[in-house]
Order: structure tokens, then C-alpha cells, then sequence
């Protein structure tokens, strides 16, 4: 077999190639035909979806799948490879059974090499599941499915330090340091404000002045629980299902899989995943959600007072990845609107929880 991504290019491959896999994993098809066509626009990768014309076809063999690999932008790859996205989101699938494939799209190949820094995923089809939409923001139902995912993964480490043994995991006792140093993500902020300096309001600015400033403390001061966190939790990384499917939400992208607080993720997904007005009416009954299914699943260590303190800490987390990854990236318009908007919810969300009293 060729490695699609690594030595071949995805949109090419053969009817030959995916009866091998089939034949490999215990797929009872044999495919004649097949289509294969780029979707989405996604920021560090590129995703295909290839539909197959079968000879025959067993009950278990998928109608569709969709394949994940390298980005064709060289600043995406760049990046990709400083900060160890490609490696570690194959090495998620590989190694964290009790929620890979529970609350993602199941995985039917895996590929990475190290050399090249290429990588191949190609996992089941959620359509028609649909993608959350950042800009748009999600109801109080979708926010519910979300939180409830979230914490089934974060249940399912808490406070696991087997988590340390894993290199590619970032904030492990294992994993090298961060490839961006505090100091030099307030850079990053330096420069997002001179890019978007007529798109920026005072009050946006107050905040990210305060939280650049505050960064190589605010790095280092939280303690708290750890668990096997996501650290890219927001819409745009959720496929909704429809009413009865079997997966009612798939998160994927986990380039940025890590350990980490478990409040990092809600603070991130509440503070930009709901609209600016929408959010200070929902956001305490859904943290009393997310605790609840947290306590659900055994979690009983964790106070819902303690879990509002760390939601406070942790709603600046969202302007970091919102102008560290403008900055970084490719740039598109799309990009742009979605990290400003980014930016804006959670400067609010800061200053609606008093989170700068805790920069003083």
C-alpha cells in the first residue's frame, strides 16, 4: 500500500488500495469505483471525502469515508510542525480507546512520519451531521451536547498520570516545553493588534493588553485538576447530528489534544461558542450542566465552586488561540471574521465574570 499524504496524493487513490485497507481491517466489501473530492476549509489540514462504487458489499463496509491530511499551505505546515499538530492527533486516535471513537468519528487508518511530518487519517463519514458554526453561534441544546462531550472526555483521565508517559501530549511530564514561550505569544498579541488595529475597540484592547501582560504568570500560577483535555473546544471542531442519529456530536480536530484543566475546554467553548447577548443568560445553568454530567460519570472531587473559579481563570484562554492563530496560520477572510469575533466574546466574557480581577 502507498501512504496517501506521505508518498501519494489522496485524491488519487484506487479502488485497489481501499480493498487492501478493507481486507486489513476486516471489511467484507470489494470496491469497483470510487469518487474522491476536497471538502471544507480547513485551517491546518486538507480533508477529502470518497464515496465508493462496491462489487460487493458486507454490512459492515461504509457507504463514504473522509480522509484528513497535510495542508497545502506552507505556513500551515510550518506551524503544523512546530507545535506537533499532525503527530499528535494520529497518536490521539492510537491511544485514547475509552473516547476516540466514542465522541469522534471512528478511525479506519492512521499514518505518520516523523521525518517528513506527514500524516493520513481517514475516519468515518459523520454526514449528515452538520459543522458548528462558529461565527453563528450554537442554541443552549447544541451547548448541552457539547458540554455533555466534554465531560466524558475529561472524565475519562481525570487526574490520570499515565497521561505523563506520552511525549507528543502536550503538557505531560514527558512533552517537551512549549514551542512558544509566553512572552512570545503577548508578541503574537503585538502584532494581531497592528493587523487589525481599525477592527479592535478599546475595551477588546484594555483586555488584551491586560492578558499579554499577564501572560508569563497566568501561565504558570493556575493549579487545579488535570485531565485529557481537547484545547481547541469550539464550534467549528463539532459535527451535529441529526435528531436520532447514533452519534448526536463528533468532535475532531485534535492536533491540540492535551493535559490539562478541564476548564480550559468549557471556558473556551462557552465564551465563543455562544453569542455575545446569549451567552450571560445560559452561561451558569450550563456550567451546572457540565458539573452535573462531570459528577454523572464519577467525578465527585470537584466542587461546583471550584469549577466557576477556574471557568474565570480560563476565559482569557480563547484570546490567546483567537490571535495566536491569526497570526500564525494561513490568513483568509473567513479566518479573520472568526478569530475577531473570537476575540470579542471572550474579552466579554472576562469582563462579565470580573476574570481581570485575577490579572491584579
Amino acid at each position: 500500500m502507498n501512504r496517501p499524504g506521505l508518498d501519494g496524493n489522496p485524491l488519487e487513490l484506487t479502488p485497489g488500495w481501499f480493498n487492501d485497507l478493507f481486507e486489513t481491517i476486516g471489511i467484507d466489501a470489494e470496491v469497483k469505483g470510487l469518487t474522491a473530492k476536497a471538502i471544507g476549509t480547513g485551517q491546518i489540514g486538507e480533508n477529502v471525502r470518497f464515496v465508493f462504487d462496491y462489487a460487493h458489499k458486507g454490512e459492515n463496509a461504509p457507504d463514504t469515508l473522509v480522509g484528513k491530511f497535510p495542508s497545502g499551505s506552507e505556513a500551515s505546515l510550518a506551524t503544523a510542525q512546530m507545535l506537533g499538530h499532525y503527530k499528535r492527533e494520529v497518536m490521539f486516535y492510537r491511544t485514547f480507546p475509552k473516547v476516540a471513537g466514542r465522541i469522534t468519528p471512528g478511525a479506519f487508518y492512521t499514518d505518520y512520519d516523523e521525518a517528513t511530518n506527514r500524516f493520513a487519517l481517514i475516519m468515518e463519514d459523520m454526514a449528515p451531521s452538520e459543522q458548528g458554526d462558529q461565527l453563528k453561534g450554537c442554541s443552549v441544546a447544541e451547548a448541552e451536547l457539547a458540554l455533555a462531550s466534554a465531560a466524558v472526555l475529561h472524565a475519562a483521565y481525570w487526574q490520570d498520570e499515565s497521561l505523563d508517559q506520552h511525549d507528543w501530549l502536550q503538557g505531560t511530564a514527558a512533552a517537551p516545553p512549549p514551542a512558544l514561550t509566553p512572552e512570545q505569544v503577548a508578541g503574537l498579541w503585538t502584532g494581531f493588534k497592528e493587523r487589525y488595529k481599525d477592527q479592535l475597540k478599546s475595551d477588546v484592547i484594555e483586555v488584551g493588553d491586560a492578558y499579554a501582560a499577564a501572560l508569563p504568570r497566568w501561565s504558570e500560577a493556575h493549579e487545579g485538576p488535570f485531565a485529557l483535555t481537547h484545547n481547541d473546544f469550539r464550534l467549528d471542531n463539532m459535527l451535529f447530528g441529526k435528531p436520532g442519529a447514533p452519534k448526536p456530536i463528533a468532535l475532531v480536530d485534535w492536533q491540540t489534544a492535551a493535559k490539562g484543566a478541564p476548564a480550559n475546554d468549557v471556558a473556551y467553548f462557552i465564551g465563543a461558542g455562544l453569542t455575545r447577548e446569549e451567552r450571560p443568560k445560559h452561561e451558569k445553568a450550563l456550567l451546572r450542566y457540565y458539573h452535573d454530567r462531570l459528577t454523572e460519570a464519577g467525578v465527585t472531587s470537584y466542587s461546583f465552586s471550584d469549577l466557576y473559579d477556574d471557568y474565570r481563570w480560563f476565559s482569557f484562554y480563547g484570546m490567546s488561540v483567537a490571535f495566536g492563530a491569526a497570526m500564525l496560520v494561513k490568513q483568509t477572510e473567513r479566518g479573520d471574521e472568526m478569530f475577531l469575533t473570537m476575540l470579542r466574546r471572550h474579552a466579554a466574557q472576562a469582563r462579565d465574570n470580573d476574570a481581570l480581577a485575577l490579572l491584579a
